[in-house]
Order: structure tokens, then sequence, then C-alpha cells
């Protein structure tokens, strides 16, 4: 069977169309989650959903937290699909690290430290995991906790 011109414009254009569509449609992404936009993780003065976002993060690396709000953080956000974050406590011995798994919200506070009392007003230090991370603490989906030697840095 022949098209002819007048209609095999239209649906070249269509099947264009088509077949074009998935590879500029944009990425699967998480939303944004209590104030916190994808991909951050943010620190929280106060609990995430009563306080305010005093930090955020985004790269996939070993950092100290500002000195402003170094031992602040009460709460945390991550909102990134496919990393797990830890925050750690460095100024004890051993470093001792909450790993929050993807996409979770966090009071700190709900959190019993190793050291005694609980995670709020413990954080100076964060590591969002690099590829090849799943998203996981340690294989599950909530979070975990414990320690590393001082020093250690991925």
């Amino acid at each position: 069977m022949k098209l002819n011109r007048k209609l095999a414009a239209p649906l070249l254009a269509v099947g264009l169309a088509a077949t074009l569509t998935p590879l500029t449609a944009s990425p699967a992404s998480a939303d944004s989650m209590h104030g916190c936009s994808y991909p951050r993780v943010c620190l929280y003065g106060g609990s995430y959903t009563g306080g305010s976002v005093i930090g955020w993060f985004q790269d996939t690396y070993y950092q100290n937290l500002p000195a402003s709000i170094q031992n602040e953080p009460d709460a945390v956000v991550n909102t990134r699909n496919d990393d797990s974050v830890w925050l750690l406590d460095t100024g004890r011995s051993p470093d001792a690290y909450i790993c929050i798994p993807k996409n979770k919200a966090v009071n700190l506070g709900s959190f019993d430290h190793p050291g005694g009392s609980t995670w709020a007003n413990k954080v100076d230090t964060i590591l969002i995991w690099p590829e090849p991370d799943n998203g996981l603490c340690s294989g599950a989906n909530d979070v975990r906790q414990g320690t590393v030697r001082d020093g250690w840095r991925p």
C-alpha cells in the first residue's frame, strides 16, 4: 500500500515524536520531602516536620559540616533515590555513625547515640555514599548505626 504525500508527512512526524519522547523525558526522581528538594540531604534545627533547614548537601563525598552548624542538627531528610547517608560524630573515639537510607526522614532525638543520650546535636560530618551504593544501610531500608576507627576516610 502506498501513502500519499499529504498523509505520509504527519505520520512520519508522529512516529518520530513517539520515538524521541523516551529519550527526552526527565529521569525519575523523588519529590521534595519536608521542605528538602531532591537530590539533597537536609539537616534541620528542630524536627523535620516543624524545624528549619540549617544546611543541605548533595555531593557524594566525606564533608565536615560548616562550623556554624556542627553539632546542631536535630533531624535529617534524605531525598536521594539511590544513596544512603552517614551522619558522623568524630568528636568521640571511635567515630560513631548513624546511617539514613534513601528517601527517609529521621528525627535524630529518636535514636540512642553509642556514647549515651541521643543523636540530636551530635553530628559534625556527613558522607553521602557514592555509587555503587544501593541506598540501604547494611542491606536494610531502616536506620542503622555503629562505630568506625578514628581517622578512617572512604
